[in-house]
């Protein structure tokens, strides 16, 4: 099949990154693949390009994008394809549609829904449920808020899960070296996160958490990868609980496979998530969690001790004392687990066959394997 991929933007976001893997399943089983970017190509550009996936990017003018319409719909009108996506809500877009693909549509939706009012998202599923053949979702939880909210959508919602690649397990000469590599103590105890440095992901948690590690632990450092407009009153409050000289700042990094390898836990704090991408990536690295999110889908994945440590309030003490004991309890089991518990999930070969279905007309056909398993070595 020839398959179009409409997205709001090509940055390197969560939502972006899943697609990506997405769209390069899709490739491994023999499907052509072309983006539409409504905004002009960002980040994403280089990692589409070595992937051989045409892309294109617009200029996104006026609200909500409606002076970009024509744009759009010639370009849409120029295009072949057998199937389309569209990854992320856009309203004005879907209009632009037409006949390009029917019976053959999903929308791949990524994000909570409180960022909106309930009348704006009625107002988008009526229309969704008009232009497209199946919504998928990365969590039940966000697939549950959008039933919610208009209940006459169930019938055409679906939670598929966000493809991870499943990472070979490092030697400890790799970890050594990516410790090096962002300049991390050999020796120390690693906890870490990463994210944009905005307020609900609740990097403040992670600092605070991080004190009461600092008094108890004194061979533990901290590390943070990501940017944001948070990141200078992150460094001052940093400054204000004592602990600036044990936190390392990473900014933006694009390959996270050395910064999770640098790791002992990851500590991962959020108020609102679809899904949780970073601790779900990290457990495919055998990366223990422990996590506070008041509202997401990442008890899907962490449903017991067995898998990580998750709490629904923000509790540093309670989060310190998880960490010191994942620390002094390297082998309790859980990493593995939770390795074995995320790669189920998220398997990228079972995801791109259901998703495949869809794309084929085929939902009510589907027939989804078994996850593939992972060898212990």
């Amino acid at each position: 099949m020839r398959i179009l991929n409409i997205i709001q933007c090509t940055e390197l976001g969560g939502m972006e990154q899943a697609s990506l893997r997405l769209m390069q399943c899709l490739q491994d089983r023999g499907h052509e693949i072309k983006v539409i970017s409504l905004n002009p190509l960002g980040a994403l550009k280089e990692h589409l390009d070595k992937s051989g996936i045409e892309a294109v990017g617009m200029e996104y003018r006026g609200a909500l994008g409606w002076r970009s319409l024509p744009t759009l719909y010639r370009i849409l009108r120029g295009e072949r394809a057998d199937a389309l996506m569209m990854t992320g809500s856009n309203l004005l877009a879907m209009l632009t549609l037409g006949g390009i693909a029917r019976g053959r549509r999903l929308l791949a939706m990524h994000f909570h829904h409180s960022v909106r009012p309930d009348w704006q998202w009625k107002l988008f599923y009526g229309l969704a449920k008009r232009r497209f053949d199946a919504i998928s979702y990365p969590s039940d939880f966000v697939r549950l808020e959008a039933e919610t909210i208009v209940p006459s959508v169930k019938s055409i919602t679906r939670t598929i899960r966000n493809p991870l690649a499943v990472p070979e397990k490092a030697s400890a000469e790799d970890k050594a070296a990516a410790r090096r590599r962002y300049g991390l103590p050999p020796q120390a105890k690693i906890i870490g996160n990463a994210g944009w440095l905005i307020d609900r992901k609740r990097f403040d948690v992670f600092l605070r958490t991080a004190a009461v590690v600092a008094v108890k632990r004194p061979d533990v450092r901290f590390a943070i990868a990501g940017s944001g407009p948070e990141n200078e009153k992150l460094q001052a409050l940093a400054q204000e609980l004592g602990i600036a000289d044990r936190i390392h700042w990473l900014g933006w990094i694009a390959d996270m496979r050395d910064f999770y390898l640098s790791l002992d836990v990851l500590l991962f704090n959020s108020d609102w998530d679809a899904f949780g991408n970073t601790p779900v990536e990290a457990m495919t690295y055998g990366i223990p969690v422990v996590a506070s999110v008041m509202h997401g889908g990442l008890g899907e994945v962490i449903t017991d001790r067995r898998y990580g440590y998750l709490i629904a309030e923000h509790d540093p003490e309670r989060l310190g004392s998880a960490i010191v004991e994942t620390i002094d309890q390297p082998d309790a089991g859980n990493a593995e687990n939770g390795r074995f518990r995320a790669v189920t999930l998220s398997d990228p070969a079972r995801i791109a066959i259901e998703v495949e279905k869809i794309l084929q007309g085929q939902i009510a056909e589907l027939s989804v394997p078994e996850p593939t398993r992972i060898l212990s070595s």
